[in-house]
């Protein structure tokens, strides 16, 4: 997951890869919950996500970063 956050910080220069970490293991936690996925369904779901962050906008990420970290709180 870690060398996913770094390369995340390549597609958008501006992110930090805490930031990147932390939109991964939200999107992680939000998946594996679900009881009906489970196995590579989450894996693929996970792969699937991280392509939606690649091609997301810089306005689009930072206010899903700035929504997870006001859960957090």
């Amino acid at each position: 997951m870690e060398k996913d956050a770094i390369n995340l910080t390549f597609v958008h220069p501006w992110m930090t890869v805490s930031d990147a970490e932390l939109l991964l293991i939200h999107a992680y936690k939000r998946f594996r919950n679900n009881k009906r996925y489970g196995g590579n369904m989450v894996n693929t779901l996970m792969k699937i996500e991280y392509g939606i962050f690649q091609r997301s906008s810089e306005e689009h990420m930072r206010a899903r970063l700035d929504l997870i970290k006001s859960e957090l709180l």
